[in-house]
């Protein structure tokens, strides 16, 4: 059973869950699992406990679990989506339709966050993105002038991994001495990968002033990038409420490459660029 689900049944209380006698897909699984906060806007993280591939195969009860996480933590502002979470139910379009509330699903975060860390690594050498279909895909493409989906990646000293599913790519296609800048959920590369370097393309330094309580402190740990970074995908509705934004950064399958570098703009002004 993956860790997530292990300390998500700890933290509220779910023996059923952490024995395996329920797979998650209840509403009543749904639950608060930690608090975080920047400058006036308060954030709360709820969990819905079903695995990746429950989600992918049974969108209607994910949908019924997403309404329910909204419900919880009424009122709300803005409600962003995580993970697998963004890709299911229309890409957020269901949930806003079923909810009111504009939902952003974390992808225009992630365009960005990955945009700057390619370029602060490729020296003017030639990017290649794999997943370039997708909506962070394409968004990357056009903001990097970067080759979409190539046939062969060996010629390509920096890739960034972007399909909305992972283990999508063998090691052996890529040259020794790559840089894999990845934001697939699980993994892009197939197998371990000696001689390719791996960069968290979506983590970001948390930045002073960020408040989290004492779950939310394990909730870094257990689910992002580590206790001192947060995902980007995790500040896109803070920042929505920060820029006084009343339309979802991204939704569905369209976004575009000025929405990212609007996003860009907004997050940097609201001291959250790393």
């Amino acid at each position: 059973m993956p860790l997530a689900r292990q300390v998500y049944a700890l933290r509220t209380g779910r023996p059923g869950l952490l024995l395996g006698r329920r797979d998650g897909t209840s509403p009543d699984d749904v639950s608060v699992i930690a608090r975080v906060g920047y400058r006036d806007v308060e954030g709360v993280i709820v969990g819905v406990p079903m695995l990746p591939s429950q989600l992918l195969a049974d969108q209607e009860t994910a949908l019924r679990s997403m309404t329910r996480a909204v419900q919880v933590i009424q009122p709300v502002d803005v409600v962003g989506l995580g993970s697998v979470l963004s890709v299911v139910a229309g890409r957020g379009t269901a949930l806003q339709e079923a909810t009111g509330i504009p939902v952003t699903t974390g992808n225009a975060a992630t365009a960005w966050a990955a945009w700057q860390a390619v370029e602060r690594l490729r020296a003017g050498r030639e990017v290649a993105v794999v997943g370039a279909r997708g909506s962070v895909g394409r968004a990357l493409v056009e903001l990097l002038g970067a080759a979409a989906d190539p046939p062969d990646l060996r010629p390509f000293p920096v890739v960034v991994g972007a399909h909305t599913t992972g283990g999508t790519v063998d090691p052996s296609a890529l040259a020794p001495g790559t840089t894999l800048v990845d934001v697939a959920l699980p993994a892009t590369l197939s197998g371990p990968a000696p001689g390719i370097t791996v960069v968290p393309g979506e983590r970001l330094p948390l930045p002073p002033g960020y408040r989290r309580d004492l779950w939310g402190h394990l909730f870094h740990v257990v689910a992002g990038y580590g206790h001192g970074h947060v995902y980007a995908c995790l500040l896109e509705p803070l920042v929505a409420v920060l820029a006084g934004r009343k339309t979802p950064w991204a939704q569905g399958r369209t976004l575009t490459a000025a929405t990212v570098r609007a996003f860009g703009e907004a997050c940097t002004a609201a001291g959250l660029a790393g």
